[in-house]
C-alpha cells in the first residue's frame, strides 16, 4: 500500500474524513478509536493493529479513546499480469 497520512489524536479529539478518491483502509497503529461511518447504523471501536476498509465516497467520524494515531492508506494499483508479445509461443517443458 503507498500514499500513506499519518494521523495522531488527542484526549476527546475528533475528527471527520472523507474518501472522494477512491476507498480506503483506515489501521490504528497505537491506541483505540472509536469511529461511526456517516449513514450507518453500527458505532466501531479499533484496537492498535485493527483496521476497516472505506468504500469511495464515505464519510467516517474517528475519536480517540483516549489517544490514538492510525493511518489511512489507499490500496496499490494492480497490476497486469505478464504476457508474452504477440506472436511469441510460451515453451512448456517436456512438451
Amino acid at each position: 500500500m503507498n500514499d500513506r497520512f499519518t494521523t495522531r489524536l488527542t484526549p476527546r479529539q475528533a475528527l471527520t474524513l472523507a474518501t472522494a478518491r477512491g476507498p480506503r483502509r483506515l489501521v490504528v497503529t497505537r491506541g483505540r478509536l472509536w469511529l461511526t461511518v456517516t449513514g450507518g447504523t453500527d458505532d466501531h471501536w479499533l484496537q492498535a493493529g485493527e483496521g476497516l476498509t472505506l468504500a469511495t465516497g464515505q464519510e467516517v467520524v474517528v475519536e480517540a479513546w483516549p489517544e490514538a494515531e492510525f493511518q489511512l492508506l489507499q490500496p496499490a494499483t494492480q497490476r497486469r499480469a505478464a504476457r508474452p508479445a504477440p506472436g511469441w509461443r510460451l515453451a512448456v517443458a517436456g512438451a
